[in-house]
Protein backbone atom coordinates (compact mmCIF):
# COMPACT_ATOMS: atom_id res chain seq x y z
CA UNK A 1 0.00 0.00 0.00
CA UNK A 2 1.27 3.25 -0.75
CA UNK A 3 0.99 5.78 2.03
CA UNK A 4 0.37 9.76 0.96
CA UNK A 5 1.17 11.04 4.18
CA UNK A 6 2.95 14.07 4.95
CA UNK A 7 4.79 14.12 7.89
CA UNK A 8 3.29 18.01 8.14
CA UNK A 9 -0.24 16.70 8.68
CA UNK A 10 1.22 14.54 12.09
CA UNK A 11 3.26 17.41 13.09
CA UNK A 12 0.26 19.88 12.72
CA UNK A 13 -1.99 17.39 14.44
CA UNK A 14 0.92 17.71 17.33
CA UNK A 15 0.40 21.17 17.13
CA UNK A 16 -3.11 21.80 17.28
CA UNK A 17 -3.51 20.40 20.07
CA UNK A 18 -0.72 21.53 22.24
CA UNK A 19 -1.25 25.10 21.15
CA UNK A 20 -5.30 24.56 21.52
CA UNK A 21 -6.61 22.30 24.59
CA UNK A 22 -4.29 20.24 24.96
CA UNK A 23 -6.61 17.43 24.10
CA UNK A 24 -9.21 16.96 21.27
CA UNK A 25 -11.55 13.77 20.03
CA UNK A 26 -10.79 12.48 16.87
CA UNK A 27 -12.67 9.73 14.73
CA UNK A 28 -10.33 6.73 14.10
CA UNK A 29 -11.57 6.98 10.14
CA UNK A 30 -9.94 10.58 10.47
CA UNK A 31 -6.78 9.18 11.52
CA UNK A 32 -6.97 6.36 9.15
CA UNK A 33 -6.89 8.57 6.17
CA UNK A 34 -4.44 11.00 7.61
CA UNK A 35 -2.21 7.89 7.94
CA UNK A 36 -3.07 7.05 3.64
CA UNK A 37 -5.50 4.26 3.94
CA UNK A 38 -8.98 3.37 3.60
CA UNK A 39 -9.10 0.84 6.49
CA UNK A 40 -8.05 0.74 10.19
CA UNK A 41 -6.58 -2.64 9.88
CA UNK A 42 -4.54 -4.39 12.99
CA UNK A 43 -1.40 -2.69 10.68
CA UNK A 44 -2.89 0.48 9.99
CA UNK A 45 -3.46 0.98 13.83
CA UNK A 46 -0.02 0.39 14.29
CA UNK A 47 1.20 2.64 12.13
CA UNK A 48 -1.18 5.51 13.27
CA UNK A 49 0.20 4.74 17.03
CA UNK A 50 3.67 4.92 15.68
CA UNK A 51 3.26 8.39 14.23
CA UNK A 52 0.97 9.93 17.11
CA UNK A 53 4.11 8.76 19.38
CA UNK A 54 6.82 10.36 17.50
CA UNK A 55 4.67 13.13 17.46
CA UNK A 56 4.40 13.45 21.05
CA UNK A 57 0.57 12.15 21.08
CA UNK A 58 -1.41 10.53 23.35
CA UNK A 59 -4.00 8.61 23.20
CA UNK A 60 -7.28 6.98 25.32
CA UNK A 61 -7.62 3.98 25.06
CA UNK A 62 -4.29 3.13 24.99
CA UNK A 63 -4.87 1.05 21.83
CA UNK A 64 -6.80 2.28 19.32
CA UNK A 65 -9.86 0.59 18.11
CA UNK A 66 -10.33 -0.55 14.26
CA UNK A 67 -13.72 0.42 14.00
CA UNK A 68 -13.56 3.95 12.05
CA UNK A 69 -16.57 4.86 13.52
CA UNK A 70 -15.36 4.96 17.43
CA UNK A 71 -13.99 8.20 18.39
CA UNK A 72 -11.17 8.73 20.70
CA UNK A 73 -8.94 11.18 22.56
CA UNK A 74 -5.75 12.59 22.04
CA UNK A 75 -3.37 14.63 23.97
CA UNK A 76 -0.23 16.55 23.78
CA UNK A 77 2.58 15.48 25.97
CA UNK A 78 3.94 18.87 25.58
CA UNK A 79 0.82 20.63 26.26
CA UNK A 80 1.80 22.53 30.06
CA UNK A 81 -1.80 21.82 30.93
CA UNK A 82 -4.46 19.41 30.64
CA UNK A 83 -2.71 17.78 27.75
CA UNK A 84 0.44 17.06 30.23
CA UNK A 85 -1.99 16.01 33.07
CA UNK A 86 -3.82 13.22 30.96
CA UNK A 87 -0.22 12.14 29.88
CA UNK A 88 0.76 12.03 33.34
CA UNK A 89 -2.97 9.78 33.75
CA UNK A 90 -1.73 7.62 31.38
CA UNK A 91 1.98 6.92 32.35
CA UNK A 92 0.00 6.13 36.20
CA UNK A 93 -2.53 3.95 34.41
CA UNK A 94 0.21 1.58 32.70
CA UNK A 95 2.76 1.77 35.38
CA UNK A 96 3.45 -1.82 37.21
CA UNK A 97 1.74 -1.24 40.79
CA UNK A 98 5.24 -3.05 42.22
CA UNK A 99 7.08 -0.07 40.55
CA UNK A 100 6.45 2.41 43.41
CA UNK A 101 7.25 5.59 41.84
CA UNK A 102 5.91 7.95 44.35
CA UNK A 103 7.08 11.04 42.62
CA UNK A 104 4.24 10.85 39.64
CA UNK A 105 1.10 10.31 41.89
CA UNK A 106 2.25 13.50 43.80
CA UNK A 107 3.22 15.65 40.72
CA UNK A 108 -0.34 14.47 39.61
CA UNK A 109 -2.35 15.11 43.07
CA UNK A 110 -0.54 18.66 42.99
CA UNK A 111 -1.70 19.50 39.44
CA UNK A 112 -5.37 18.87 40.04
CA UNK A 113 -5.11 20.51 43.24
CA UNK A 114 -3.85 23.80 41.79
CA UNK A 115 -7.26 23.25 39.77
CA UNK A 116 -9.53 22.67 42.41
CA UNK A 117 -8.24 25.96 43.82
CA UNK A 118 -8.42 28.24 40.82
CA UNK A 119 -11.76 26.74 40.09
CA UNK A 120 -12.83 27.86 43.92
CA UNK A 121 -10.74 31.24 43.18
CA UNK A 122 -12.97 31.89 40.13
CA UNK A 123 -16.44 31.00 41.45
CA UNK A 124 -16.86 27.52 39.26
CA UNK A 125 -18.44 24.80 41.52
CA UNK A 126 -18.64 21.58 39.15
CA UNK A 127 -21.98 22.65 38.35
CA UNK A 128 -23.21 22.85 41.58
CA UNK A 129 -26.01 25.54 41.45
Amino acid sequence: MHEIQSEDQWAGLAGQLKFVNGYGTWDVQTLVRLIGSKKAGARVIERIEQKLAENKVGHLPTKLPTDGTRRVLLYSKEHVGLGYILSVIHELALQDPADGENARVNQLESMLKGITMLQRATGRNDGRV
